[in-house]
């Protein structure tokens, strides 16, 4: 009498197994059947030479407390941990960094990130200490004088924000325009380029960001088409 109890487990795993080293073969000898000729490929479309870039978060060029670095005691998983650290302005009149940021030109040099929602210009040859009710840092002349140098240096045209937090705006909420007309003024003054400029930094997400409470697309499409030229 034949043992089925044993057998059939067996007929069962062979039903699996077989087929699956069949297919494990045969993908294997279609993909080196199918091994395209890259370099007999028509081209289909370009892309900018500046498609990969870099970006410098604007409370590094400032100063100010940011996230800690990697590794660094404290900067781990932990909830309660704190996660921020105070960070010096960072050197970019640095032979060394000057010379690997030109390795990846040309490119575009973003300078923006959260931060720079609450960032105050101060458009005088002496800033403010501390920043100004409605900011939380201070970004000076200098600081932005080198932000430009070191992208003509390296081919890097600049990307920023401006800053939309509440000392930018009017006693009814709207937003005003001075901060980011100075910006630019300034940076055309001194022989600078601004490629291109986002309204603010991470729209989606304004509560973190320094918006005003309940800040939602409407008042966000508001202010651009109030700031819109004619």
């Amino acid at each position: 009498m034949r043992n089925h109890g044993r057998a059939d487990p067996i007929r069962r795993l062979a039903r699996v197994v077989v087929p699956a080293i069949a297919a494990l073969v045969c993908t294997k000898a279609t993909a080196a059947e199918l091994t395209p000729d890259v370099a007999a490929m028509p081209r289909v479309a370009t892309i900018d030479p500046r498609f990969q870039s870099y970006n410098i978060e604007m409370v590094e060029v400032t100063g100010g407390r940011f996230w800690k670095p990697y590794g660094a005691a404290g900067a781990q998983a932990d909830a309660k941990a704190e996660r921020f650290a105070p960070r010096t302005p960072i050197d970019l009149r640095d032979d060394r960094l000057r010379k690997l940021a030109a390795a990846l030109a040309p490119a575009y040099l973003r300078v923006s990130g959260t931060w720079a929602n609450s960032t105050f210009f101060a458009d005088t040859g002496a800033p403010p200490t501390t920043p100004p009710a409605g900011f939380k840092g201070v970004l000076t002349r200098r600081q932005w004088l080198d932000v430009i140098d070191f992208s003509h240096a390296v081919d890097a045209r600049i990307v920023t924000s401006f800053a939309i937090s509440a000392g930018t705006r009017d006693a009814t909420g709207r937003w005003t325009p001075e901060q980011a007309r100075q910006l630019l003024a300034f940076t055309r003054s001194t022989g600078g380029e601004i490629a291109a400029a986002e309204f603010m930094n991470e729209p989606d997400l304004p509560a973190i960001g320094g918006a005003p409470d309940r800040y939602d697309a409407a008042p966000t499409a508001g202010t651009l088409l109030r700031s819109a030229p004619s």
